[in-house]
């Protein structure tokens, strides 16, 4: 009785070493304040280095709001985005499951589809794995830039897309359900971090957030038809 006892226990601390080490993470951005009073950090980088966070995002109605039409048009070395650094993990698989719709676009001749606007990302310090949306289509990061997903959407309602990342470097995307892009190896960048909003000087958007969560560790299916799918295998 007493062996067995001990065995027991060391196979339960075993059992909880593990996930004690897991760097879980469970994030539901909040609709009733801006994400900088949730613990995300506002950028205004770059070329737009002074624009205040208040006019370029805002709350209500049930939505984040996104509007940097008219902003600085010209290179990528700019964006005003929200960042989280710090929570991402390359070993264990996480989903970025955001309800969103882009509105308007205002591109430019660096990328005149207005590709980076509206971005949503994960980076583990060494690799960034992100999508952006315009009104019409989708296009995923990959090492040499954005690149277009398959099908042509009306972005301009409300859908549920979801970036889905499996180690070491597997990256999906899914509409709705639906897979649209299927891809390995992100972008190169040395940076930690749980990002979105406009991500460069060279495309500006308009777009509303209407839910956006992340999840990182625990079970993960093969493909995810919709976030409450995804959220009970994580649980």
């Amino acid at each position: 009785m007493r062996i067995f006892i001990r065995y027991s226990i060391l196979a339960i601390a075993l059992c909880i070493a593990p996930c004690a080490l897991a760097a879980s993470q469970d994030i539901v951005l909040g609709l009733s304040s801006l994400p900088s009073a949730q613990g995300f950090t506002y950028n205004a980088a770059g070329a737009h280095a002074g624009v205040a966070e208040a006019a370029s995002f805002t709350v209500g109605g049930g939505a984040l709001t996104q509007d940097t039409i008219g902003e600085y048009l010209g290179t990528t070395g700019a964006g005003l985005y929200y960042a989280m650094p710090g929570i991402i993990t390359a070993a264990e698989p996480s989903r970025l499951v955001v309800t969103a719709r882009c509105l308007q676009v205002q591109g430019s001749s660096v990328y005149p589809a207005g590709q980076g606007g509206l971005t949503f990302a994960i980076a583990n310090g060494s690799v960034q794995y992100a999508f952006t949306l315009t009104p019409t289509s989708a296009y995923v990061l990959g090492g040499g830039g954005w690149v277009a997903a398959s099908g042509t959407w009306d972005n301009t309602q409300f859908a549920e897309w979801t970036l889905a990342y499996d180690p070491p470097s597997a990256c999906r995307l899914y509409r709705n359900g639906t897979l649209v892009s299927s891809t390995s190896g992100g972008a190169a960048l040395a940076v930690n971090r749980l990002a979105f909003g406009d991500f460069t000087g060279g495309a500006n958007a308009r777009a509303e957030i209407s839910a956006l969560n992340f999840l990182q560790a625990g079970a993960v299916p093969a493909e995810s038809a919709s976030w409450g799918m995804v959220k009970a295998l994580f649980r």
